[in-house]
């Protein structure tokens, strides 16, 4: 006997198969049958085959005989499977995430092992068939590569995950009930271009739907709207593809109506004969002398009819499109969009549902743009796939700069140093351009899109060559993109990633070069994050040649588990890239990260440049590129840093056109008058967008300025403690210092020099105190100096008291204490001296002054102190900023106030515990329990604190938020200062100014207890 079984020719396995019998891509295209339908924007041409779909899953495509495909076979024992759905999330296999490592081989004629789990699908449904009609069976997105039959009869092949595909079914679909097959492999040859940075998941990912249309249709369509923004003309044109599958001649009539909300602008038709199975192409062109241009800022969309009819005038099909008149083009070096050099306020997104992957909802994708625009983001780039058919409709809507990229990443080739090693192989040059074409041929007529970007991390070779060239050639309105083109040789922008701060400054500087620049990956916004906005978005501002960049990323892609989120390596994935898949600026159920705030700051549309104190007026710069200011509401107050308002009144700013400025007055002479009563006032001025959109939120301001008009010097108190007229008494209780005084008690370890308890009558406030605190929760962005805190041996200095002086004066009892903390096993310290100035009516000064010597770390993670409190203070009140999370580097998006809230509230749920919860710039800040009892704390000048349920040992050693438990005590901390957060999870650690060195420190703070 002899035989052999080849396995390399499967279509999965074969280079040289992208498809078979699929059609070729178009816009989402489905007529309505009449004018009505067309109206009510519903029709029977569309059929969803959507929903519960009989399913078995097999580890390997050779598992399975494929008589399942034929309309008898018995299903009656599988299973269900959700579509649009994923396997790994709905019982057959595991998740698997990780960053840039492939879970298959890299052999140089791509080979997937038989080992390739596989899917089985199965679903009947029922047609009333028209033999007057075609009919269309659509896939919008299948992970990775599938087979279709249709009543036992193959129908088809495809690969590209995220690409649509279309099958010709008149000839197989029945009258009746009908059985769809599809066999779905979870790797294919084309996975090689398929390495994103995310979970590797399988299944049809997008919809299913069955499209019927008359024999003489519209097969494709093409639109140009134009703007010349030189005198407001707008150019449309018209291309469309008309087709005949009868195998006679077919008079028809093509109508086209351009409307403005109801009003018909223009109407033009023309008439054509159309030979037996055979199409032609039929143009049209006006030209609009006045138009309203389509921006991000202002997208005005015109709506276009095309009504297709035979000779006698019966209606074949109508087709409903938007339109939006723009222009994008290169000139002296930058790229113009309606005249105007703009910039990308971007982030980077993915489609992401907590519970459903991939598989996002209609619902997922307003929520996700309603969110960035009240966050002030106008540009977002398709990270690393085509979209949702429909997501690019919200865009349109919306208003939002598209760059919209390639399914394209061939990160793993990195592993073997070879990066380029595929993009430069001839033999892949068509799974390149396929995937490239596909997305321009069904996304051409969207203005959001300005960019189309070729790929993602995939080095750089001939194929991006030949994918940008026939982009250039079929779509010459639009501009390429792609990162890894350093020349930019195809490449209409240079572009780069994670780029440092000075080295985007060089960049800036570089007038030399011939094309813009943007950033198309930054702020890596992975855990607490990113630092570092402020500086980028100044850096932007200054050069005109850096167009912008796009935040990494939008959302985390964390799995919904109980308690939190999983990530890699929860599902016994190996090898897996851990929490990498968490980096969102939201978390993966769409809450706010605090970081969102400080992105919201740095691209807000209205900017205060100067306040004149004499005049009572500020200079208002208009930030946006195309419109004026007239739609924004300016509300004036001036606050006292005890909550009182002096004075509340809105501004009027008047029409100040798009990119100027404009001095502003607030007051009248006389109107604000200052008091002199030893409070700060604060000025605020809070911008409002008016404009009715759906996404608008009118409670949420756009932007926002604070002036400090007077500052209280030295300390200032959140209230004056009771006076105090009982002598201080100090005992010895073991190794404890007890003073007493009117309705308070201190307790003071001597032995180990610090506070170790404070009461006030029978309420207890400070139940533990710690020597001079260094450490924090790593968090993620501390992925370099983590390390170096770890060799450095941080984590585990040791508190040694040299001596402590305890003295009675001036009826004040004084506590100085000679200190050390060092670490084990390193030739570095911190001597301190700490002074505790305790008076009679219970307030305590604390001065320390601390000397670091030795071989010191580079920085450290924080100085200041830590004490443990009654669980029963709970309450937080403070002066400074607020009321999310603040660090010296990601502070701005929160304004001065007095702010209020719960210790559990002030913890933020990160996917990995770390710290969390601190605010900088505080003044003063009060801990409270329901009672009325209360810890003070105020600093001469600045301090920042952070109040919460967990400790820094546990927040430590925790991997998942839902590990960590209630502690006894709440743990307040205090510091002095504490290091910049960055965004070194994946690019630039905290700039140089916000890095906390070990250098000769002082502070100065005041501690006391009430009772209200």
């Amino acid at each position: 006997m002899h035989k052999q079984y080849t396995y390399m020719d499967a279509d999965w396995n074969n280079l040289e198969v992208l498809q078979r019998n699929r059609l070729k891509t178009r816009p989402f295209l489905c007529g309505f049958s009449n004018l009505d339908e067309a109206y009510r924007k519903e029709t029977a041409n569309l059929q969803s085959l959507n929903g519960q779909w009989n399913f078995m899953g097999f580890d390997s495509p050779f598992d399975s005989d494929d008589q399942w495909v034929f309309p008898q076979y018995d299903d009656s024992s599988w299973g269900k499977m959700p579509v649009p759905g994923l396997w790994q999330l709905n019982g057959f296999g595991k998740p698997h995430y990780t960053d840039d490592i492939s879970i298959y081989p890299i052999l140089d004629r791509p080979q997937l092992p038989a080992d390739n789990p596989t899917g089985a699908y199965r679903y009947r449904f029922v047609v009333k068939k028209d033999e007057q009609k075609e009919y269309l069976l659509r896939f919008d997105g299948v992970e990775s590569a599938y087979h279709v039959w249709l009543n036992g009869n193959f129908v088809g092949y495809s690969q590209g995950s995220h690409l649509t595909a279309e099958f010709d079914v008149s000839d197989l679909i029945c009258d009746g009930e009908n059985l769809l097959a599809v066999k779905v492999y979870k790797f294919c040859d084309g996975s090689y271009l398929e390495n994103q940075d995310m979970w590797f998941l399988s299944g049809i990912v997008r919809d299913v739907s069955l499209i019927s249309r008359t024999k003489v249709h519209l097969s494709d369509y093409r639109i140009g709207s134009e703007y010349h923004w030189q005198n407001g003309e707008g150019i449309f044109t018209l291309s469309a593809e008309i087709e005949n599958h009868y195998d006679d001649e077919s008079a028809v009539v093509l109508e086209a109506k351009l409307f403005d909300q109801g009003h018909l602008m223009w109407e033009d038709s023309v008439e054509t004969q159309v030979q037996p199975n055979s199409g032609v192409v039929r143009k049209m062109q006006t030209e609009f002398a006045d138009i309203t241009p389509w921006s991000a800022e202002q997208p005005k969309l015109y709506d276009l009819q095309m009504i297709l009819s035979d000779g006698t005038g019966n209606v074949l099909e109508v087709y409903n499109q938007k339109v939006g008149f723009r222009t994008i083009e290169m000139k002296d070096g930058l790229f113009f969009v309606n005249g105007k050099a703009i910039k990308l306020k971007g982030v980077n997104r993915h489609d992401w549902n907590p519970e459903t992957g991939r598989c996002v909802t209609h619902e997922d994708m307003v929520t996700d743009l309603t969110m960035m625009k009240q966050n002030n983001i106008n540009a977002i780039r398709t990270s690393h796939y085509p979209p949702y058919v429909d997501f690019l409709d919200l865009c349109d809507e919306y208003g939002f700069y598209v760059m919209e990229e390639t399914d394209v990443e061939t990160h793993q080739m990195m592993h073997i140093g070879k990066l380029s090693k595929l993009s430069s192989d001839t033999r892949w040059e068509a799974s390149y351009v396929d995937r490239a074409e596909r997305m321009v041929r069904r996304d051409k007529n969207h203005p959001c899109v300005l960019f189309w970007s070729l790929g993602n991390e995939s080095g750089f070779g001939t194929n991006f060559v030949a994918s940008g060239r026939f982009i250039k050639q079929y779509d010459p309105s639009r501009l390429v993109h792609y990162e890894e083109d350093r020349d930019a040789s195809i490449a209409d922008v240079y572009s780069t990633m994670y780029t440092r701060h000075h080295q985007l400054e060089l960049l800036g500087r570089d007038t030399s070069l011939e094309k813009p620049h943007v950033v198309c990956e930054y702020a890596h916004a992975m855990g607490n994050g990113p630092g570092g906005l402020k500086e980028y978005w100044e850096i932007f501002n200054r050069y005109p040649r850096l167009q912008g960049g796009f935040v990494w990323e939008w959302v985390d892609h964390g799995i919904k588990v109980d308690g939190g989120f999983a990530y890699g390596g929860d599902f016994d994935d190996q090898p897996n890239s851990g929490s990498f898949c968490c980096d969102g600026l939201v978390q993966a159920d769409r809450r706010p990260t605090p970081g969102l705030k400080q992105l919201k700051k740095v691209l807000e549309p209205v900017r205060v440049t100067a306040y004149n104190k004499e005049k009572g007026s500020v200079t208002i710069e208009n930030a946006y590129d195309f419109i004026s200011l007239a739609h924004i509401r300016c509300e004036a107050e001036v606050t006292s840093s005890d909550e009182s308002v002096l004075l509340r009144k809105e501004v009027l700013l008047g029409e100040i056109p798009a990119g100027e400025s404009a001095e502003v007055t607030l007051f009248t002479e006389g109107e604000l008058v200052i008091p002199e009563d030893g409070r700060e006032y604060l000025l605020s001025l809070y911008f409002y967008d008016t404009r009715e959109f759906c996404w608008n939120d009118h409670s949420q301001y756009c932007a926002f300025w604070q002036e400090k008009l007077k500052e209280q010097e030295g300390f200032l108190l959140p209230v004056q403690p009771a006076e105090g007229k009982q002598e201080l008494s100090v005992c010895e209780k073991g190794s404890k210092l007890l003073i007493q005084g009117e309705g308070f008690e201190i307790e003071f370890d001597r032995v180990r020099g610090f506070i170790s308890g404070y009461q006030v009558g029978a309420d207890k406030l400070i139940e533990k105190g710690y020597p001079l605190n260094l450490w924090r929760a790593p968090v993620d962005n501390d992925r370099n100096t983590e390390r170096l805190w770890r060799d450095e041996m941080v984590y585990t200095v040791q508190n040694i008291v040299q001596r402590v002086e305890v003295e009675e004066k001036d009826g004040a009892v004084l506590i100085c204490c000679y200190q050390v903390c060092a670490p084990i096993s390193k030739d570095w310290k911190i001597a301190y001296q700490t002074l505790y100035t305790i008076e009679k009516n219970g307030m305590v000064t604390i001065e320390l002054n601390g000397v670091p010597t030795g071989k010191l770390p580079e920085c450290l993670p924080r100085i200041g102190l830590r004490f443990g409190l009654d669980n029963a203070c709970q309450q937080l009140c403070w002066y400074g900023r607020g009321v999310e999370e603040t660090y010296a580097d990601c502070k701005e998006g929160n304004p001065f106030g007095v702010h209020r809230r719960t210790v559990e509230e002030n913890y933020f749920p990160y996917v990995t515990p770390q710290e969390n919860g601190n605010h900088e710039d505080t003044r003063w800040l009060m801990v409270k329990k329901e009672n009325g009892a209360a810890l003070c704390v105020a600093a001469e000048k600045t301090l920042g604190f952070a109040a919460l349920p967990y400790s820094q040992e546990q927040l430590t050693k925790a991997t998942h938020s839902a590990q960590l438990e209630k502690e006894e005590l709440v743990s307040l901390t205090l510091d002095y200062k504490q290091m910049g957060l960055g965004s070194a999870s994946c690019g630039p650690d905290c700039l140089e100014k916000d890095r906390l060195k070990p250098e000769p420190f002082a502070f100065s703070w005041k501690l006391f207890g009430i009772k209200e």
